[in-house]
């Protein structure tokens, strides 16, 4: 199984945001954040192939990013995922990835901390150890028989700036 881990683009400020009195699971990305994942997207498909599945956090600001790598990749359409917000048990998303088919492309659009603790399961075995963050519209990609602790072997980490060049 391929695993493609993708944090979502830029979105509002957080306590900006939250004086408008909607909840933050409605803060959209911004006009910037969207552009630059839009040119992020498009060095993503130089480097990788289209995922088999896509699956996206409910998040506003993730289900556009997902949007985006999917005008990109223009064959695909996101699922929402609810195993994927912030505060998810990476065990959990573990369990989830479990009932996929063996040899497929999974695509996961996420949040911090979920996705950096979600790594640390995969790499080392111990969602505690948040060795690797990712900076907004950043992805990591790895390769394993299975979905289980320390299993995994990661084959990139992407920043977003390395991303956009490519794009």
């Amino acid at each position: 199984m391929e695993l493609i881990l993708i944090r979502h683009a830029p979105a509002g400020d957080r306590a900006e945001w939250a004086l408008t009195g909607r909840p933050d699971e409605e803060r959209p990305l911004t006009d910037e954040g969207a552009r630059r994942m839009r040119k992020g997207a498009k060095g993503l498909r130089r480097v990788l192939e289209t995922p088999d599945s896509l699956f996206t956090s409910p998040l506003l600001r993730a289900r556009q990013t997902a949007e985006i790598i999917c005008e990109v990749y223009s064959d695909m359409e996101p699922e929402v995922a609810p195993g994927l917000e912030p505060e998810a048990a990476p065990v959990d998303t573990l369990a989830w990835l479990a009932e996929r088919r063996r040899g497929e492309r999974i695509a996961l659009i996420g949040h911090e901390p979920h996705l950096s603790r979600l790594l640390a399961l995969l790499i080392h075995g111990d969602d505690t150890l948040e060795t690797l963050t990712f900076r907004k519209g950043g992805v990591a990609v790895l390769d394993m028989e299975h979905p289980a602790p320390a299993n995994a072997r990661l084959i990139a980490l992407l920043p977003p700036r390395v991303l956009r060049a490519l794009g």
